[in-house]
């Protein structure tokens, strides 16, 4: 399922953004605009499934953005998230296309409950069931028993929760990928891809790399060796949770590459299959949700 999601508020956008990321939406993948030009450009070239868009922005309003929507596309399904709670504009949109209007701030449930209707005419890109632990033959870890590492050598308040798998967008830009490989043989068993919200999680094992350097991290989307380095070790610390079920032995870290720009081959290991692969979101508290993505060979 494809969610464009239009706001000249880059706080709103990302609260839309991990409101939608925290429901199983089926290959959910989300771009964003700050204006209703550069939406329009958006849907021409991605072809999203469902806009949702605020009223007030620079230039084209949301209401306005709806009804160009509309008329170009009528597949394409519109809502508004918006201040406006006043029910003659409310109605005014709707008979613009809006199939419906939420009004902010709003809780993840809310929003939910509103998509689900539009989900179901989308198909098989709807909603999933719970995922569930890998059981097949690649060297990909069972995410408890990664946790249970990851709770040891990060921070005891670590939390790992399994979501279905991620397509690839620019949110996952800079990428950190990580080869595992067996220990034996020095073949590749196992690749994982980290979010930058993942790289500075995994970081925080490293008592020295303060929540000041991983804020500015976040910010400015600028990696630094010493939040690479203590991301590594985590890494390196945690591949026991990688076993290889041929040789009955855990996995060694081979390398670690930061990707600041895509390419073909990333782009494929976001397309994998869910037999091949085990994703899941990394917390410790309240803190920013991370990524990850394992791809086994």
């Amino acid at each position: 399922m494809k969610v464009l999601i239009v706001d000249d508020s880059k706080a709103t956008l990302e609260i839309v953004r991990r409101s939608l990321e925290s429901y199983p939406y089926k290959r959910l993948s989300i771009k964003k605009a700050e204006n209703a030009a550069d939406a329009l450009v958006l849907i021409e070239d991605w072809k999203p499934d469902i806009v949702l868009t605020d009223w007030y922005m620079p230039g084209m309003s949301g209401v306005e953005l709806v009804e160009v929507i509309t008329q170009m596309n009528p597949d394409i399904k519109t809502a508004m998230i918006t201040m406006v709670d006043d029910e003659q504009l409310i109605v005014k949109a709707q008979n613009a296309g809006a199939k419906f209007v939420l009004s902010k701030p709003f809780e993840d449930e809310d929003l939910h409950s509103k998509l689900r209707p539009l989900t179901t005419t989308i198909g098989d890109k709807g909603m999933l069931g719970d995922p569930t632990e890998y059981q097949g033959d690649l060297a990909l870890p069972q995410v408890s028993t990664l946790e249970k590492h990851m709770q040891r050598i990060v921070s005891k308040d670590m939390t790992l929760f399994m979501i279905h798998p991620q397509e690839f967008d620019e949110s996952k830009l800079p990428c950190l990928m990580a080869m595992y490989v067996d220990s034996e043989n020095q073949k590749p068993k196992t690749i994982a891809l980290l979010d930058i919200q993942a790289i500075c999680l995994f970081a925080k094992s490293n008592n020295k790399v303060t929540a000041t350097d991983l804020q500015h991290t976040l910010e400015s989307k600028v990696v630094s060796k010493e939040i690479l380095d203590s991301c590594h070790k985590t890494l390196s610390d945690t591949s026991l949770a990688f076993l290889d079920n041929r040789t009955k032995k855990s996995l060694r870290l081979k390398s670690v590459s930061l990707l600041p720009h895509t390419f073909e081959k990333l782009e494929k290991l976001y397309a994998k299959g869910p037999e091949e692969r085990v994703d899941f979101s990394c917390q410790i508290g309240e803190s920013e949700l991370g990524k990850v993505t394992l791809v086994g060979y």
